[in-house]
Formats: C-alpha cells, structure tokens, sequence
C-alpha cells in the first residue's frame, strides 16, 4: 500500500492576539492563500493564546509553542506573515494585549519592563518575537517573511542578535521600499519589494457579499486618538465642510479596538462634539470593518489597513498625518499617483475635493498588486515543500 505523504506544517507568526483590524486579517489571508496551493497543517502563533472568534478572527497560540522545539515537525515553515513587526519587543507588543498593560508600559518602560516580558512571555530565548534568531528554531524551521514593515534595532548587539534571523531566512519580501533600504543598509540583506498582503482582500470578501452600513453614500472617518491628540476639532471642521460641500453622510469608524490604538476613543469625541449629522458604523467584526470600507465613497484616517483596504476595492482615501510613516510610505511606494502621500489635518477638506474630482478606476493597478502578492505567496509554498535545508 502506497505511504501517505506526512502534511507539511506552516507556523503562521502574526500579532493577531489583539482586536487590531490589519493584524487580524494577515493568518486569515495566508490560509486562504497558501490553502489553495497545497495541503498544509496550520498553526496560528501570536504573542499569547487567544480566542477572537467571535470577530471573525482566527484563534492564536502562545509564541511559547515556537520554543518547544522537539514539537515542531522538523522542516517545518515558521512565516512572519506581516505587519509593522520587525524591531518590535516584548514590553510593546505586550502594551497592546490589555489596558493594564498598556499602563504598566506607559508608566515602566525601560530595561527592567522587557527583560520581564521576555521572560513570562518569550522564556528569554528572543528578544525581538518577529526576528526570531534562537539557534534551535532557525535549525528546525524554514524561516520566511512576507510583506512585512519596520526598522531595526537601535543597539549593535541587538543588531548582531537578530542578523541570523535575517541572513539565514529563506525568503524575505518587504511592503514599503524605507523597510527594504533599512534592511539593505544594516545588513546587507535584499529583500523583495511586495504589497501588503491584504491587498487581496477584496477577494476574499467580495464586496457583493458584505452589507453596506449605511442607506446613502458616505465618507469612512478613522482616527488613532494617539494619532489624532489635540487635532479633533480640527478634524471636525473639516469634516464638516466635507459633508456641506459633497453632501456625504460621515461614517465613523473603530478599526483598532486595542488599548495603544484606541480608535473607539475618536469615534466617541467626534460623535459627541458633531454639530452636524454622524453616523457611527458597526465595528464589531471583520466583517462589518470590511464592508464599511468596501461601500464608502472615500476613506480618511491614520490607518494604514484602512488605506489598503480602501485601495482592493478601488476606492479613494486619504491617509492623514507625515507622522505616522507607514501611510505615507506605503501610499506613495503603490497607490496611483493621485492617490499618494499622507496629508496634515489642516488639509482633508481640500484633499477630500481634489481626490473625488480626481478619481477613476484603477483595476489595473489592483491587478497587478494581488499578482505581486500570490507569487510571493507561491515562492513561500514552493519553500514550504522543498527539502530541508
């Protein structure tokens, strides 16, 4: 009788352990990628064991998995599967698991704090979970990364910690070209120029199947209140000049639901302090968060998820505030050029104008975005069946 092959297993490593929309998506969308290429076991690891079902998101468990090695099929992939994760430490990632956390980081952060976290959290064999560089692991796994952003570390003995994780991956793919400059000038390491993955989003969730929140057309308005501290009021103003001269209804929106993010926090100020009609959109699913997305005429926020959403359905936005990086680089790395750059709070109103005026299809543009993301995708599966080695 002819012997079954033994299934291949793949340890999706995200932070998903955290109601954080764009991180949510990232183990959703490798499954459902990487299931079409092959018969494959997964495990969705994150920070800490988690259940989010209930939001359409899938369940996690603890990073400590990755550090029973003799458990781990030997040849199996270990896939950073995306996110503003490299560089990220214990104690950060830690902050956003829970409000107390959050507190303690807040009032504690320093040596002291991540030498504890990595402890209780990562059993002091790592220091950075999404570079992971501990000898057994790289020994055992095959490791890859997709489409991921971030920096590295400040420290030259950080820095030489985590070069294995780096140099003896055996694919890397980066989402913004700052990422892949960082990368090539501190270690020498080229890495690959490919979209986030949810840039195929719009596949997975077709528009047609997800319910529009609202009866007329809307802007979708999302703020990180860290973000956003001390620009509300103008933010109002602009929105409400937005809805006088465009006659949209404005759709509030919470995309990250996690202490750190705080987007509820926006929501609420804008909708106590509107002296105009709000309207506040379902927020407490994946799928609601998508529709809302999918079915607005324009999106402005500081959420880069937000803005990669908004563009797999072909919709225009506006990333707002240079300060938070990873919206403008990313925006002006693959957005249509009308498209590009984050704005500052003074101009949304007139951006807002210039963006609709100027919008047109750009299928071709999506197009060749998910063709990006699934070879990318199809080179990790190729790596997934290869030999070990």
């Amino acid at each position: 009788m002819k012997q079954t092959a033994a299934k291949k297993h793949i340890y999706i490593l995200s932070a998903s352990d955290r109601f954080n929309y764009g991180d949510l998506l990232f183990p959703i969308v490798a499954k459902h990628e990487l299931g079409k290429l092959g018969d494959y076991e997964f495990h969705n690891i994150a920070t800490i064991k988690s259940d989010l079902t209930s939001c359409g998101a899938m369940p996690t468990e603890s990073y400590k998995k990755l550090l029973d090695y003799q458990s781990i099929p030997k040849g199996s992939l270990l896939l950073v599967a995306g996110g503003q994760v490299l560089n990220a430490n214990w104690s950060r990632l830690v902050s956003f698991l829970h409000p107390f956390y959050h507190w303690v980081y807040e009032k504690c952060n320093g040596e002291r704090l991540e030498k504890l976290t990595k402890w209780l959290f990562g059993k002091n064999a790592v220091s950075f979970p999404f570079m992971p560089s501990a000898p057994a692991m790289l020994e055992r796994m095959k490791l890859v990364y997709h489409a991921v952003g971030g920096g590295v570390p400040k420290q030259a003995r950080q820095r030489k910690e985590v070069m294995p994780s780096l140099k003896k991956a055996h694919y890397i793919s980066v989402r913004e070209t700052e990422t892949r400059r960082v990368i090539k000038n501190n270690f020498a390491v080229e890495a690959e120029l490919v979209p986030d993955s949810v840039a195929v989003i719009s596949d997975i969730y077709p528009k047609a199947s997800l319910k529009k929140p609202l009866d007329q057309d809307y802007v979708c308005v999302q703020f990180g209140y860290q973000k956003s501290k001390g620009k509300l009021s103008v933010v109002l103003a602009q929105l409400r000049k937005i809805h006088r001269q465009h006659g949209l209804a404005v759709g509030l929106l919470s995309i990250g639901n996690c202490p750190g993010h705080d987007d509820d926090k926006t929501v609420e100020w804008l909708k106590t302090n509107a002296d105009f009609p709000v309207h506040v959109l379902p927020c407490d699913t994946i799928d609601q968060i998508t529709a809302a997305l999918a079915h607005s005429s324009l999106f402005i926020g500081t959420s880069l998820h937000g803005v990669i959403v908004s563009m797999s359905y072909g919709n225009p936005f506006i990333g707002v505030n240079k300060q938070v990086r990873k919206v403008d680089a990313y925006s002006k790395t693959w957005a249509p050029e009308y498209l590009q750059g984050s704005v500052g709070f003074v101009k949304i109103a007139a951006t807002a104008t210039e963006r609709l005026a100027a919008h047109d299809s750009y299928d071709e543009v999506i197009a060749e975005h998910k063709k990006k993301v699934r070879e990318s995708f199809s080179k990790i599966a190729q790596i997934a069946e290869s030999a070990q080695g």
